[in-house]
């Protein structure tokens, strides 16, 4: 069930499950040609989370069922996100050994990093630069554990709602999968960065051959955005979420709007964005720390509902001078799909969940 890297039937459910609400597509496959059935931003109804966390359980699953039956979804396989801050990854050097040996070894390995013992984790794990061995016979791996207690709850909520978690995979590896099928991050030679600003915290992921080789997780995403609104200007998130589409972040020449509360929302928002790029040029720095000519980054990719506001691409670019885009990951996607979203923003929400549903489980 808990398979976060490998490539593994289409016809599925992408489900990634938010503070805000339910974000889901439906993808078929049919004589190898992929279409997104549907997509769907579906706001809770009821209080399922609390703080950020989940707490309603009961009231999920039947937040589940009532967007199954709304959209008179069929398909029960689906695969799932979890957030990277509530799973263990990390980069180690393994002995080079047939892959069924290190599937012994992982946990192990795991365990050494983790108060949690072999049987209270899943672990898996992705060779990387499998081409490329090390002095000493060893390989760099890409290791992942989720606490089966942390994922218990969560995964019968889901099953109650009659939905088959086929697998489970995390959000910001869902949004390179996208990416890849987007053809964003496809030439090998050359390096990338995702950056997925999610609702709780934003995930800085650099990319080579398709695969993540260095992650760095931030407390800082959406919510901080939508708070720094609210003490701003003093309204609710209602109104907040009404304005951020029309705020943008200032930059050089650009000329202020005549609406005076846009413009302190616009000013609100600066620092939260600030410290992401700031952020980014710190990975940069560190994955280049140990090198002895630094890498180049080819492009930053920016995904997910902290695109909320305008200028988000131009102002990275103005701070890191690298090539920036908001990724819009119904890239490639089949044209039977009737509608797609209005606007870039609102189809950055989506870089998880078509992610998830362009994963390949084993049947």
């Amino acid at each position: 069930m808990f398979d976060f890297l490998k490539n593994l039937s289409r016809n599925q459910i992408g489900l990634d499950i938010t503070p805000e609400g339910i974000v889901m597509v439906v993808l078929h496959e049919k004589k190898n040609k992929i279409t997104l059935k549907n997509y769907i931003n579906r706001p809770f109804q009821t209080k399922v989370f609390q703080n950020g966390q989940l707490q309603n359980f009961e009231a999920l699953t039947e937040e589940l069922k009532s967007t199954l039956d709304e959209y008179k979804i069929e398909i029960r396989n689906t695969v799932i996100s979890m957030p990277s801050n509530s799973v263990f990854v990390k980069k180690i050097s393994l002995p080079d050994i047939p892959e069924d040996e290190l599937k012994v070894i992982a946990p192990q390995e795991a365990s050494k990093h983790l108060p949690l013992s072999e049987r209270e984790m899943n672990v898996d794990f992705q060779i990387l630069n499998n081409n490329s061995r090390q002095t000493g016979n060893k390989i760099d791996v890409l290791l992942c554990a989720l606490s089966k207690n942390a994922a218990r709850s969560y995964l019968e909520a889901i099953s109650n709602a009659g939905l088959y978690v086929q697998a489970i995979d995390i959000s910001s590896f869902a949004m390179i999968k996208a990416l890849s099928h987007a053809e964003l991050i496809n030439e090998t030679e050359k390096t990338y960065i995702s950056v997925l600003i999610d609702y709780s915290n934003t995930d800085i992921n650099i990319i080579q051959n398709g695969m993540p080789v260095f992650c760095h997780n931030i407390d800082t995403g959406k919510k901080n955005i939508i708070e720094n609104v609210i003490n701003s200007l003093g309204i609710k998130k209602e109104e907040v979420l009404k304005i951020l589409p029309k705020a943008l972040l200032m930059l050089p020449g650009t000329d202020l709007s005549e609406d005076q509360e846009l413009n302190r929302a616009s000013n609100s928002v600066r620092s939260v964005y600030s410290n992401i790029s700031t952020e980014i040029q710190k990975t940069i720095e560190f994955f280049n720390s140990d090198r002895e000519e630094p890498v180049n980054i080819e492009r930053i990719a920016i995904g997910g509902s902290g695109v909320c506001v305008q200028n988000i691409d131009k102002y990275f670019y103005n701070k890191l001078r690298i090539d920036t885009c908001l990724f819009d990951p119904f890239i490639n996607m089949s044209e039977e799909l009737q509608e797609k979203p209005a606007s870039i923003y609102d189809a950055a929400l989506f870089s998880t969940s078509i992610g998830l549903a362009l994963k390949e489980v084993e049947n």
